[in-house]
């Protein structure tokens, strides 16, 4: 049993006093200013697939088209949303590094929580939705769709820690990163099958971490699927390097993050 003046404790409740803030202050204090953080995400996740399943009906794999470009729209959702929001949460919470216990890693932290927590709703609402409109949302390999998820917003807390840490010493780090975000988006085969294109662009595309989530999704839906591309190595690979140079760039320029923020 921890004491309650011990530093993990004191830590811990320094990170939730910091989410309660967080949350409060990007979106209110009431339900509904609550619920943005989830709807904000799945209306954009749904406004992705009702455009791909307008002007399209007839998909490369699987008879369902839904499940086809929510296993592309899934992973870029859970990805794209933590890789942005968490970018911001040195700058939008400097303030608070003038109090003695509160650190940069405690505000970047704190953001994870918030978006890990609305990540996983929005999986659960979606699945809860194609269930609603008869399509079954339950994959084949239940146990790869549930770490593909995992690792897709592991790989989202780690793009969006480097991130931050990197938006708080370099200002202009805020258009590469957008941009990296944007690109790891059009090269991760959302709406496509990486297996169809050109084998420059496949090897191209390989190198994207994110195409990895789409496929090992997939893989969990469509049977003999994902075995030309996926790499679940590189993809845990890729976040676990990117997170621990994070943690590195941090720990090195913690005094020039605290003075200048």
């Amino acid at each position: 049993m921890l004491a309650k003046d011990s530093p993990i404790v004191i830590q811990a409740r320094v990170i939730m006093a910091i989410v309660l803030r967080d949350m409060h202050s990007r979106y209110g204090r009431t339900f509904f200013g609550t619920l943005i953080i989830i709807a904000w995400p799945l209306s954009h996740l749904m406004m992705l697939m009702l455009a791909f399943l307008i002007t399209r009906r007839i998909v490369p794999i699987g008879t369902d088209p839904a499940i086809f470009v929510g296993t592309g729209v899934l992973p870029y959702i859970l990805f794209f949303y933590p890789g942005r929001m968490i970018l911001f949460s040195i700058a939008q919470n400097k303030s608070l590094l003038g109090l003695p216990p509160v650190e940069p890693t405690d505000l970047i932290i704190a953001r994870c929580i918030v978006e890990i927590n609305a990540a996983f709703w929005v999986t659960a609402i979606f699945g809860l939705i194609l269930y609603l409109f008869g399509v079954n949302p339950l994959p084949h390999r239940p146990v790869d769709a549930i770490m593909a998820i995992l690792a897709t917003i592991y790989l989202g807390f780690a793009l969006g820690f480097f991130g931050a840490v990197m938006y708080g010493l370099v200002r202009a780090w805020l258009a590469i990163h957008f941009l990296g975000l944007i690109g790891m988006y059009l090269s991760s085969g959302v709406f496509i099958v990486p297996t169809s294109l050109p084998e420059k662009l496949r090897d191209l595309m390989w190198f994207n971490p994110l195409m990895h989530s789409v496929e090992w999704l997939r893989s969990a839906y469509f049977d003999s699927y994902g075995y030309g591309m996926l790499n679940v190595g590189y993809l845990l690979g890729y976040a676990t390097v990117t997170l621990f140079l994070a943690l590195v760039i941090e720990r090195a320029t913690r005094g020039r993050l605290m003075i200048e923020h």
